[in-house]
């Protein structure tokens, strides 16, 4: 795009700002030289806010417990950058008359994209050397989002899956805020361009339209980001629609320094002094008080971006008393420095550490990382960056160096997107390598291994089948959407005309989970399995209640269980063909109580309505007991703990099997658990794994009911009274609370020895 004429923008010029508000290029901790003559060149205050962002950052990431809001690093980076880049948009325009667009972008890339790329490259061979083939695509693809400046879009979209809602963290995540200030970088000018174009429109002056502009552009930003983090708060953490108006936070102060009264300067010395401490304050206090639970950004953002606005609209105060001295330490500016290549190296260190060292990193793996960080940072900071920014390639041509910053980035994202296709093979042979050893299994490969002289040892130190990042890429998935009232319905087994009965596995995704299993008993005894699951929504006839969502969202999610619940029944009605059907659900998940009891009752009482809501064709229910939950972030202590995972990741029993409204709702009714031995095949809950046998007993719920059947399997999960992750060198959990397919499905006999038992009773 052609820069603005020089006559044709004259008449929307602004007055020409001070020198002293020259500042550097502000990238997420990259300082640069962009000051014009005779200004003061880099800004020690902001320096020293880069040092302070980054730190906060570097201390969430190595200990979040430490640092629970340090993730606010992020929006001093984002004020920052507003307040640097409009400063410099403004005084283009007042010193020659027109924004030379090519320009600006070619020195963006030169500044920013060489050492940003270097960290790509480098990650992307890590990321084939040290982590599990498992998690080899979803990595590649982060990568090649990275380096398109997309990845918050990607983490936007990945945060709807319910499914994925634990997934592996990428070692480029921390790509989405660079991804948001690449858009910024790139749309930004054309802003300036555009409120230069009506100003001439309209024969008024540049500054006040500009203004304008982005004064609309913040408060419908933050608006959005008010509503989408109540509506949508994964989405809107990544959203750079919700994070544009800290930008321009930045930028509106930059116009305010800018003007040719001074207006910032002007202000008493103690005035600015208490601004700036209060700023600093203020930044102190959202990193400490904010958490993970914390609604951000909305509107707990305000506090980190004014805090910022504060600091830098104080104008570095001189003297006894003020916080400059603080903010020009030494240490404080060379951390500033290097805080760009901190941000980079960082979390690559952080996420591929544990599969290269084989364990966790520990406080003493975490120091270690936060020294080859700086270290790193300080290299490319000498020897990449700055080359690229003072170095032969300043004298590029503005086409020359976009072409080939943008070279580099297509190569990264084409490396990476080849490599996805390979990586899908190697993870497809490797989960047909262990359905091949499910097939075939050891006499004591998973649940066998708990069989009573089985002389075979539970726990083995060994690394479990699947990996970790196979654990949810089982061969068979039938599961509707968290979001919307799909009701998807998949059928197992013989088909209709042959079956010899059909049956309905319904309920949320711990109902789900058993399809591994019953999917090859149905196709052994001639059964036709339907199965009708939707994710965190049980089959009930109480109202759902999404309690970590916010209100809206947890209005929509209500509407759209209640919708599928109602469609599932109909659906049952018109399958006259079905007459049992099993459900399970997660038992941790609530529903909205009725008046004057807890939710726990009202679940168990709505799961009685629901089975006798069934129609009449249906003349048995076997509810099975919901399997024991793990710790958050069970697979990333598989994953760093290897051999000694079983032990290391292990919870106790008691705080891992909570009460289940739906196994009580079963118990109520006179059901029985329909156990057996571990030796036949099943086991008792009390977890006497002797030869006696428990005759399961059905409940009924009155005339014309069906008869209701409890299937429990929690002592398959259970180790010297603690519920270990990896069973008989199988890991048995996909995440915190479900299943993993292979487990599943060597739990396939001792689930239909109890499922015979309760359909024969």
């Amino acid at each position: 795009m052609e820069p603005i004429g020089n006559a044709d923008f004259r008449a929307a010029r602004a007055a020409p700002p001070r020198s002293s508000d020259a500042v550097s290029h502000p990238a997420p901790g990259r300082p640069g030289a962009d000051a014009p003559a005779g200004g003061h060149g880099i800004r020690k205050d902001i320096q020293g806010l880069r040092a302070i962002a980054v730190a906060l950052v570097l201390v969430y990431h190595l200990a979040p417990d430490a640092l629970a809001g340090g993730y606010i690093g992020v929006d001093v980076f984002f004020v920052i950058s507003g307040f640097l880049i409009t400063g410099q948009l403004l005084r283009e325009v007042a010193a020659s008359g027109r924004i030379d667009l090519p320009r600006f972008w070619a020195r963006r890339a030169r500044r920013l994209l060489p050492a940003a790329l270097l960290v790509l490259a480098a990650t992307l061979l890590a990321v084939w050397v040290v982590a599990p083939r498992g998690f080899l695509p979803s990595f590649l693809v982060q990568v090649a989002a990275s380096a398109a400046y997309a990845q918050n879009w990607v983490l936007a979209g990945q945060s709807v899956d319910y499914m994925a809602a634990e997934a592996q963290v990428s070692p480029v995540q921390h790509y989405w805020s660079l991804s948001v200030e690449e858009q910024f970088y790139i749309v930004w000018p054309l802003v300036a361009v555009l409120a230069a174009a009506i100003a001439v429109r309209l024969a008024r002056r540049f500054r006040p339209v500009f203004a304008i502009i982005v004064g609309g552009i913040a408060a419908a930003s933050l608006l959005a980001s008010v509503l989408m983090t109540a509506l949508a708060p994964a989405q809107a953490y990544f959203a750079t629609t919700t994070r544009a108006w800290e930008f321009a936070a930045g930028g509106l102060l930059a116009w305010i320094a800018s003007a040719s009264s001074r207006p910032l300067e002007r202000i008493p010395r103690a005035i600015r002094v208490l601004a700036a401490w209060a700023g600093l304050a203020g930044i102190a206090l959202a990193a400490l008080a904010f958490t993970d639970a914390t609604a951000f950004p909305g509107t707990a953002a305000l506090l980190p971006v004014l805090a910022t606005v504060l600091v830098i609209a104080a104008q570095e105060p001189a003297g006894r008393g003020s916080p400059s001295a603080l903010l020009a330490a030494r240490p404080m500016q060379w951390l500033g420095d290097v805080s760009y290549g901190a941000y980079l190296w960082h979390f690559p260190l952080i996420v591929l550490a544990p599969f290269a060292l084989g364990r966790a990193a520990g406080p003493v793996g975490a120091v270690g990382i936060a020294a080859l960080t700086l270290l790193l940072a300080w290299g490319s900071k000498v020897l990449v960056e700055d080359p690229f920014r003072t170095g032969l390639s300043r004298a590029w041509p503005n086409g020359r160096a976009l072409a080939i910053t943008s070279a580099g980035m297509a190569a990264l994202l084409g490396f990476s997107l080849a490599g996805v296709a390979a990586a899908d093979q190697q993870v497809e042979a490797e989960r047909e390598r262990v359905v091949a050893q499910l097939q075939d299994p050891d006499p004591c490969l998973g649940a066998s291994a708990l069989e009573p002289g089985s002389g075979c040892e539970p726990l083995p130190e060994q690394l479990p089948i699947p990996e970790p990042a196979l654990a949810d890429r089982g061969p068979e998935r039938c599961l509707s959407a968290q979001e919307g009232d799909e009701l998807k319905v998949c059928e197992y087994g013989s088909p209709a005309t042959e079956a010899a009965r059909t049956i309905a596995l319904v309920g949320d995704s711990h109902a789900e989970q058993w399809l591994p299993a019953l999917a090859g008993t149905a196709e052994e005894r001639g059964w036709r399995l339907l199965v009708i699951a939707k994710a965190s929504c049980p089959f009930t006839e109480a109202e759902r209640d999404y309690t970590t969502s916010p209100d809206a969202e947890n209005e929509r999610f209500r509407a759209d269980c209640d919708a599928w619940n109602d469609a599932a029944l109909d659906y049952l009605e018109a399958e006259p063909s079905i007459d049992t059907v099993i459900t399970a659900a997660k038992a941790t998940n609530r529903v909205v109580p009725a008046a004057g009891e807890p939710w726990e009752e009202t679940a168990k009482q709505a799961y009685e309505e629901r089975w006798r809501a069934l129609p009449d064709s249906v003349r048995r229910v076997v509810a099975i007991r919901d399997t024991p939950q793990m710790a958050d972030g069970v697979l990333t202590c598989v994953s760093e703990q290897g051999e000694r995972a079983a032990d290391a990741c292990a919870v106790e029993k008691d705080e891992a099997i909570p009460a289940d409204p739906l196994a009580e709702a079963a118990e109520a009714v006179g059901a029985a658990p329909a156990a057996t031995s571990v030796a036949a095949g099943a086991a008792p809950l009390d977890g006497d794994r002797g030869d006696g046998a428990l005759e399961g007993a059905s409940g009924s719920l009155g005339a014309g009911g069906p008869e209701v059947d409890l299937v429990d399997l929690s002592d398959y999960f259970v180790v010297d009274d603690a519920c270990p992750p990896v069973i008989g060198g199988v890991l048995a959990f996909r995440d915190s609370h479900h299943v993993s397919w292979a487990y599943a499905e060597l739990l396939a006999d001792p689930l239909t020895a109890q499922l015979d038992r309760a359909l024969a009773s």
